[in-house]
């Protein structure tokens, strides 16, 4: 179904005012549908027709954010990332020079474009700043993000009552109902008299992958360790004997291996409970910033998921979530993986 134009993703409309461009039409994804893109846009010029699939992104374009895009372009654009368009809130000048580089069209709120169709046509504006702070989207806080991550776990729970939300996403009961207000205000949560749904799935992972990687993680990391073991496989094998009272869940691509035997990482993350000084004591590891282990604070009930191979794992939007922070290239195809595997 074509979308009204008054749900047409902002840079849509800035397309059609290149002047090569004689005809655009956007095409959104329904809600209901996962095909593993956000939607079409159809454009016709003089010497022919040229379709594109479009990736949406209205959150600030990390680096990490950035990476992932190439590699869900390189999976579902089949090696042709000009068949691809990323409409945005804002392309920053390095992010859109790397975008150029890569040949990857894109168009975001404030007029930042990179349009090229076959040999014949090509527009590019880049360097326009993004809108200033009285335009800009409140940035989402780690209470949010807490009881989102715990709605996108257990989509149930969005109708808990707070009293049940406060373990399970470990925040108070007071913020966790002003969390789920403002989570509706802004179009993460719907809601029908008392009961609760999320909202479309681009938009939540979107904010579950941005918000995790710019407010809740830089919160919950506790450091980087160095264990006695030489190897990720041997300090995991250990971890199955954990001293009484530590409770973990593997995170990132250690829990990925363990769902998908798809990407086997070199270095661990890991949510830890108790967050305590001297829990790199208990484990038998040294602090090193460039150590192969990352502790990470538990912050509610709902890190500790499911049991594979003797490991509690986090649930798979946590996983998701840090995959897409690293900086290796098959970690964001792993993401990508786990995605379609588990229809995040």
């Amino acid at each position: 179904m074509v979308a009204k134009a008054g749900h047409e993703p902002v840079p849509v409309d800035t397309l059609r005012r290149i002047p090569f461009v004689r005809e655009l039409k956007y095409v959104a994804v329904q809600n209901l549908e996962d095909r593993g893109y956000d939607g079409k846009i159809d454009i016709h010029t003089r010497s022919g027709h040229f379709q594109l699939l479009v990736e949406e992104k209205r959150s600030y374009l990390t680096r990490s954010a950035v990476s992932q895009l190439l590699a869900w372009i390189k999976q579902m654009g089949a090696g042709k990332p000009h068949k691809v368009i990323l409409l945005a809130h804002h392309v920053p000048r390095p992010v859109a020079e790397r975008l150029v580089e890569a040949q990857v069209n894109f168009a975001d709120d404030v007029g930042n474009i990179h349009l090229a169709l076959g040999d014949r046509y090509s527009w590019t504006v880049i360097g326009k700043p993004a809108p200033g702070p009285s335009s800009e989207r409140r940035l989402i806080t780690p209470a949010q993000l807490q009881l989102l991550f715990q709605f996108a776990t257990h989509p149930e729970s969005a109708t808990w009552p707070v009293r049940q939300l406060e373990p399970a996403a470990g925040i108070s009961k007071s913020k966790a109902a002003q969390a789920r207000r403002e989570l509706v205000a802004e179009g993460l949560l719907t809601q029908k008299g008392d009961h609760y749904q999320l909202g479309p799935t681009n938009l939540l992972a979107d904010r579950l992958t941005s918000g995790y990687t710019q407010v809740l993680r830089p919160k919950l990391f506790l450091g980087r360790f160095r264990p006695a073991e030489k190897t990720v496989e041997q300090f995991l094998s250990r971890l199955h004997n954990v001293p009484p009272g530590i409770k973990y869940a593997l995170t990132g691509g250690a829990a990925a291996d363990l769902l998908q035997h798809f990407y086997r990482a070199p270095e661990v993350q890991m949510f830890i409970e108790p967050a305590s000084r001297k829990i790199g004591q208990d484990l038998r590891l040294l602090p090193d910033r460039d150590g192969l282990v990352t502790l990470l604070r538990a912050f509610g009930e709902v890190v500790f998921w499911q049991q594979r191979d003797r490991h509690t794992l986090a649930p798979p939007w946590l996983i998701y979530a840090e995959l897409v922070n690293t900086n290796d290239p098959r970690a964001h195809e792993a993401a990508q993986q786990l995605q379609q595997d588990l229809s995040l």
